[in-house]
C-alpha cells in the first residue's frame, strides 16, 4: 500500500501522541525520583539528627543503647534501600529520556517524509499543468496557423 499524503499526516498525528505520551511518561519517571531523593534526604536527616542528638548524661541504660543501636542499624537499612531505589529511579528516568528522544526522531523523521510527499506532489501537479498549458498553446498555435486538428491525428 502506498503512502499517500494523508496517510502519512495520520502517521505524524500519531507519532505526535505517541510522543506526547511519552512525554508525561518521563514527567511521572521525575516526580517518583523526586519523590525518592526526598525519602532519601530525611532519611539521612533523621540519622544525622539521632548521631548528633549527644551522650546521656549520667548511668548509662542498656535497654536504651540496645534500642537506640537497632533504631541506627534501622536507619542504615532504609538508607540503603532508599539509594537503591533513587538509583533505580534514575535509569528509569533515563530510560525514559531515552524513549522520547526515540519518539522525537520518528516525528521529525516522518515529518520530513510527509513534506517530501508533498514536494513530489507539487513538482508533478506543476509538471501536468504545465504539459496542460503546453498541449493547449500548441492547439492554439495550429488553429492560428489554419492547419486542422483531426489531420495531424489521422497522420
Amino acid at each position: 500500500m502506498a503512502l499517500t499524503q494523508e496517510r502519512l499526516k495520520r502517521l505524524v498525528r500519531h507519532r505526535e501522541q505517541l510522543e506526547r505520551a511519552q512525554q508525561l511518561s518521563l514527567a511521572d519517571a521525575q516526580r517518583r525520583r523526586g519523590q525518592r531523593a526526598a525519602i532519601l534526604a530525611a532519611s539521612v536527616t533523621d540519622h544525622a539528627t539521632f548521631l548528633d542528638s549527644g551522650a546521656l548524661v549520667g548511668p548509662v541504660d542498656w535497654t536504651i543503647l540496645a534500642a537506640g543501636e537497632a533504631y541506627v542499624v534501622r536507619l542504615n537499612r532504609d538508607i540503603a534501600a532508599q539509594a537503591a531505589a533513587l538509583r533505580h529511579s534514575d535509569e528509569e528516568v533515563e530510560a525514559e529520556r531515552l524513549g522520547l528522544l526515540e519518539r522525537r526522531r520518528d516525528v521529525k523523521a516522518m515529518e520530513a517524509l510527509l513534506d517530501r510527499r508533498i514536494e513530489e506532489e507539487r513538482v508533478q501537479g506543476n509538471r501536468q499543468e504545465s504539459k496542460r498549458l503546453d498541449e493547449q498553446a500548441g492547439i492554439r498555435w495550429l488553429r492560428r496557423s489554419g492547419v486542422s486538428i483531426s489531420r495531424i491525428g489521422a497522420q
